[in-house]
């Protein structure tokens, strides 16, 4: 059974749940093609040049890795009697997307620092690499699974592709390539909808940093960089935002707003709603209640 199957002019993967992974021998140039999935290729052996749509043209050789996400039309040019040997990692977002628990939040900083930060001007719509040889065992062994279909090969070819992409983000980090707004975006805006989420719960700078696996210092000159405000600011600001709709649009008490905004000192509460809308939340929530009448 074939692992792809064409839509217009576009390959997609048959099973969109499954981590794929070939060893193809590249003898003759293969013409521009683009994928409904990601793509990361390691250079084994040989020599060739990677091309892309838009007419850029890249050497490629032993140690190399290209990762390129859905939809980048690319191609290789291989002149006889050079060939590349390749390993190729094939896979659906939504893999990704099942395996990450709402916990991990550095998986998801890498995940958008390799794949989301690729739609802004600034970024190329790819990732070459050279000397990625870091990689090779990892590569080398999802192959293994992938092929002998041991019981259990799903399960730890998942695991591989996690290990996979932090070496990937790793070896990008220390390139020395202009790429740190991008890293500081993936953690401020991971950081963003942690809050945006569990805006109810306790939430500290300090929880935030460990979970970006950065230090404390760190986060908060980032996160102030990104988004103009400190993370205390932002968590405050959702959660009074929070407090105000339920006092505008619910009969919730204003005990009850505070403690569902993660409020516990009511007095505390009052100051800052205050501070905030220049009136009391219950001068709030009668100010709305005769707005709707």
């Amino acid at each position: 059974m074939s692992h792809y199957y064409t839509e217009g002019d576009t390959i997609v993967l048959s099973e969109r749940d499954e981590i794929i992974v070939e060893k193809r021998v590249v003898e003759r140039s293969v013409s521009l093609h683009k994928h409904g999935f990601i793509e990361i290729a390691y250079v084994e052996s040989g020599e060739g040049v990677h091309e892309i749509a838009d007419g850029t043209l890249s050497h490629i050789e032993k140690g190399d890795l290209v990762l390129f996400n859905s939809g980048v039309a690319h191609g290789y040019r291989v002149t006889p009697p050079s060939s590349l040997t390749v390993y190729n990692c094939l896979f659906d977002p939504s893999v990704l997307d099942s395996s990450v628990s709402a916990g991990d939040d550095f998986i998801r900083i890498v995940y958008s620092y390799l794949f989301g930060a690729q739609s802004s001007a600034d970024q190329k719509p790819y990732i070459l690499l050279s000397n990625a040889e870091a990689v090779s065992n990892i590569v080398k062994e999802m192959f293994r699974e992938y092929t002998e279909r041991q019981n259990g090969y799903s399960k730890i070819n998942t695991a591989n592709l996690t290990r996979l992409l932090v070496t990937i983000f790793r070896l990008k980090r220390g390139a020395r390539e202009n790429d740190a707004p991008a890293y500081k975006a993936a953690i401020a805006e991971s950081a963003v909808r942690y809050i945006n989420e569990y805006y109810s719960s306790k939430i500290s700078c300090e929880m935030l940093a460990a979970r970006a696996f950065v230090s404390t210092g760190y986060f908060h000159r980032v996160f102030k960089e990104v988004t103009g405000m400190t993370p205390v600011e932002y968590i405050r600001d959702v959660r009074l935002k929070a407090a105000a709709q339920l006092l505008r649009e619910t009969s919730c008490s204003v005990r009850c707003a505070a403690e569902s905004a993660g409020y516990s000192d009511l007095k505390y509460f009052y100051d800052i709603f205050q501070k905030e809308f220049n009136m009391t939340p219950g001068e709030y929530k009668k100010s709305a209640g005769s707005r709707r009448s």
